[in-house]
């Protein structure tokens, strides 16, 4: 399952409003996250708004694509998008940074 870094810019005015809404994500999305095959998803977000995503899955893209295709993940992208510095819907503006080191496949490959 290959792992993905994704970058997004919270509003600092908004931060804690932000932090409230992802304290008790509904229920119904988080099952249409887990369905389209996200896992081990944790956002941080830092006191300048720079909000970090971690995530796995099998195909990042198709994983997007099936949970957007979700009503509920239209309603809360829609609830969302007034607290980002970024136009139109969080989830698209996504930034994808590329993995340049992972301890746990190198111990692999090194034999340890």
């Amino acid at each position: 399952m290959a792992r993905y870094c994704l970058l997004g810019h919270v509003d600092p005015a908004k931060l804690d409003e932000y932090r409230e809404r992802h304290a008790a994500v509904w229920p119904e999305l988080l099952v249409a996250l887990r369905d389209a095959g996200w896992r081990y998803y944790s956002l941080f977000l830092r006191p300048d708004g720079l909000l970090i995503g971690y995530a796995e899955a099998d195909d990042l893209d198709e994983a997007q694509r099936l949970v957007g295709a979700t009503e509920v993940n239209a309603r809360w992208q829609a609830e969302m998008a007034r607290l980002f510095a970024s136009e139109g819907a969080p989830d698209e503006a996504w930034e994808l940074v590329p993995e340049v080191f992972n301890l746990e496949d190198q111990l692999a490959a090194a034999g340890c």
